[in-house]
This record gives C-alpha cells, structure tokens and sequence, in this order.
C-alpha cells in the first residue's frame, strides 16, 4: 500500500482583516489488483473411426446334385462330383459389395479366385452372380439377365460339341453389356445397344482392360479375340 500526501498550502486570503487557513489534507490512495479473467480453452478431440476397406473374400465346397438343379444331366461330359460351388465377393452396378456364385470344375478353383480377387481389387461392376441352376439351365434367360455364370452342361449353339461351360471351365461376364455377335445376330438381343463398344460403360469388357488382363493371367482365352464371331462375354481355359 502506497500513501500518496498532497502538500499542504496555506492559503492567506486577504479579505478585511480575516485570514482563512486551510487544514492539511490527506489522500489515500489503494492499488487494488486488477480483475484476472481466465479463459480456459477446451479442446474437443474429435475421434474419427475411419470405415475399413471392403476385402476380397473367396470359399468353395462340393457341390450337391440337387443345387445343379437342370444344368446337370446324365450324360455330362464331367460328374457332378467334380464340381465345385464357388463364393467370390465383387462390386455390384450400384457400388455395392456382394456375394456371387459360380460352378467351376474342381481343378479351376484356385485359378478362378485369383482372378475374381484382381477384379474386386479393381472395382470392376458385376451386376449378377447366380448359378445357371436359377435359371433352370436356360442360358438366355441367364444373359438377359445380364447374369454371369460358369457350369452348364450343353453344348456350342449351332453343333453338337460340347461347350467349355459343360466342363466348369468356361464363364461368362456380364452378358447383356458383352453380348455374343456374329453379323447382324447378337445374342442376347438387348445386347445389340453394346455392340459398338465404350470402354466408358460400367461393366463393358474392351480388350486390354482389366477383366482381359485378369483372365490372361491364369491362361483362359477370351471370345473377343475370335474370327468368326465375338463373344464379348466369354472366357475359358482352352479359349473356344
């Protein structure tokens, strides 16, 4: 505490013969501290859970004669004990993960998986993946469908050859956007919107992409490299 004094003056003032004397003044002054105001800055941690990236995921078990439904018959040109049920997850036309499910001969397994993990990893749109057995082995209700499928026990259109399909070593993508074409006949019929082909249409199979790259990898030919007739769709182990 601090005392201030303010000096005393007399003040003489002349006014007839009275003299006013002033009192020494005292003035007392008390530093007080100032008001602290403390601000306390709250800090919210904002903790953000980052969704993980979908993973591919693959399984495969024997098969039952009853899933087959009409796609197997005696006569086959394999037993249906050689068959194998394949779960493969892939990216769907609406940028959804889903689980499809192809019938392959045994021995392709390891390879067919392969080649569906390379096209998750890239995102490629498959709209369906269902067992030819839904469609009572009918493969153009399949295509119209635009459903992708391995097994069916028939043979080439036209011949009385079996099809690599009657051995699970063959399958078609996306058959409605890859239709098969050979001159003015396309296959499915609503396919024909896709025979002039744009690398831009979700899905679509050009030569050189992705799907192409994938099933050269395990050695399967592609039907869009064929002379006499295209088959955008399909892919098999010996290429016809």
């Amino acid at each position: 505490m601090r005392f201030f004094v303010i000096a005393v003056c007399l003040l003489t003032v002349a006014c007839g013969t009275a003299e006013v004397a002033l009192a020494p003044t005292t003035t007392t002054t008390t530093d007080l501290p100032l008001a602290t105001t403390t601000i306390i800055t709250a800090t919210i941690s904002a903790t953000t859970t980052d969704t993980p990236e979908p993973r591919f995921t693959s399984s495969a078990r024997a098969i039952g004669l009853d899933e087959l439904g009409a796609s197997w018959r005696d006569g086959c040109p394999v037993p249906f004990e050689e068959l194998r049920w394949v779960e493969v997850a892939h990216w769907d036309s609406g940028g959804n993960t889903s689980t499809g499910v192809l019938v392959v001969h045994a021995d392709q397994v390891n390879v067919v998986v392969s080649v569906f993990e390379q096209l998750f990893d890239a995102r490629f749109p498959i709209e369906s993946m269902r067992p030819i057995s839904d469609f009572d082995g009918d493969d153009n209700a399949s295509m119209r469908a635009n459903n992708s499928s391995a097994f069916n026990c028939r043979v080439i259109g036209g011949t009385d050859r079996w099809s690599e399909h009657a051995y699970g070593r063959a399958i078609d993508i996306n058959p409605l956007a890859n239709p098969w074409v050979r001159g003015d006949q396309v296959e499915p019929p609503d396919g024909d919107a896709y025979v002039e082909r744009d690398a831009t249409v979700p899905g679509l199979i050009v030569a050189g992409d992705v799907v192409t790259e994938a099933f050269a990898s395990i050695g399967w030919g592609w039907g869009g490299d064929w002379q006499n007739s295209l088959d955008y769709q399909h892919f098999s182990r010996d290429g016809g």
